[in-house]
């Protein structure tokens, strides 16, 4: 069922609306700057259009794990640097309050916008506490769900109890424009693609990413494999793979997709290795890994054969970084397959979709991102999205 959009919230003049953003951005560990503002300009357009009919904002997200954190790392999980960013690139200031900042909201006029404390500081927000919920929804006369990479999250109450909340109290409830173009682009992606539908899969684990792997395989004309699984797979096939480490648990998820090697998945046929001992040493190899090396990155015969499979597509999906790629020197499968989508793109109209987490921030360093059709802002929310897993979030949003 379509779920409401901002377009269907009614007249917004002089009213507050709560916006659950994905403001999670990576931050220096030593300063607490932002590192990478991309999920703070994706949420951009909606706060923008929200302030453009008349309404006030508050913001709010997590960030980092402070349930977890030192005393010291705590100190840097505020909001504050995250706020700076965000007024900055909105253009106006942007006052951090508290989640029972009653007065400073209701002080607030048309136009203004607040960003609330960090969340999951108070323990309830991680519990779905519905006292701390409804102190939240209290502060808004409608919600705006902008923040498809936690809504997954089932436990956060600001993607589930707060929303409850407002319906309970009769208030309108959306997804904002992020969300909205996230779960129209994944839609049409598994319910008709442009063909052939080819998906390249990266990442370490098989266990972590099987049941995205056979939803994927039962979308898809052809799954290109790439990333530490793919070493995984070959010693499930009885390949040395030298250093590299699979577990029984991964060997055991890897045996049950081999009867679609080379039928449906294709695996890498040469490989940038490695010296565990010295990672300056490295050579290209095909077949087994020698011991005392391990995979780095797909080799450059590998790296072609997926730039031509990307050149034949209709659409590509793309999951999961194909090497190392945060260092320079076992980034080139990565950036081969990022430079093959981008002009596979603009050369043949083929649909390219990102799939979030380290495979954005992939396209984003390698100066892709702005050239393919869709790059996900949901790393995990991608994938269970394309899973079929239900998301309580999206439930709670009303109906269209």
């Amino acid at each position: 069922m379509p779920k409401k959009t901002i377009a269907d919230l009614g007249d917004l003049r002089g009213k507050t609306v709560l916006v659950r953003v994905d403001f999670n951005v990576p931050l220096d560990k030593k300063t607490g700057a932002v590192k990478n503002d991309r999920r703070i300009r994706g949420a951009l357009p909606t706060v923008q259009k929200l302030l453009d009919v008349g309404a006030a904002v508050v913001a709010m997200s997590h960030l980092g794990r402070p349930e977890k954190a030192t005393p010291e790392e705590r100190k840097n999980l505020t909001m504050d640097k995250v706020a700076a960013r965000f007024g900055e690139l909105l253009g106006k200031p942007v006052q951090v309050v508290r989640p029972a900042a009653t007065a400073a909201v209701q002080a607030m006029k048309p136009g203004d916008v607040v960003l609330l404390e960090n969340l999951r500081f108070d323990p309830r927000e991680q519990k779905n506490d519905p006292e701390f919920a409804a102190a939240i929804a209290a502060l808004g006369d409608a919600y705006v769900n902008d923040a498809f990479g936690t809504c997954h999250n089932d436990h956060d109450a600001s993607m589930v109890a707060v929303p409850a909340a407002l319906k309970a109290a009769g208030k309108p409830r959306a997804v904002g424009l992020l969300v909205e173009r996230e779960l129209h682009v994944i839609d049409n992606l598994l319910g008709s693609p442009k063909r052939p539908l080819i998906g390249i899969m990266g990442g370490a684990k098989v266990s972590d990413k099987i049941a995205f792997i056979n939803a994927l395989l039962a979308k898809v004309d052809h799954l290109l494999i790439g990333g530490k699984m793919a070493y995984t797979f070959r010693k499930a096939q009885g390949v040395d793979v030298g250093n590299m480490k699979a577990p029984d648990e991964e060997l055991d998820n890897a045996r049950k997709l081999l009867h679609h090697v080379d039928r449906m998945m294709t695996l890498p046929t040469d490989y940038l290795v490695a010296n565990s001992d010295d990672l300056t040493d490295t050579k290209v190899v095909t077949g087994s890994i020698p011991a005392g090396y391990e995979g780095v990155d797909i080799g450059p015969e590998t790296t072609a054969h997926f730039g031509n499979k990307v050149r034949q597509a209709g659409t590509v999906i793309w999951n999961g970084p194909v090497g190392w790629f945060e260092k320079p020197a076992f980034a080139a499968g990565t950036k081969g397959v990022a430079a093959a989508m981008a002009k596979a793109s603009a050369d043949n109209g083929v649909v390219t979709v990102v799939g979030g987490g380290e495979t954005a921030e992939a396209v984003e360093q390698f100066g892709h991102a702005d050239e393919m059709t869709h790059v996900s802002t949901g790393g995990g929310a991608f994938l269970a999205y394309v899973e079929g897993k239900p998301f309580q979030s999206l439930a709670q949003i009303d109906d269209k």
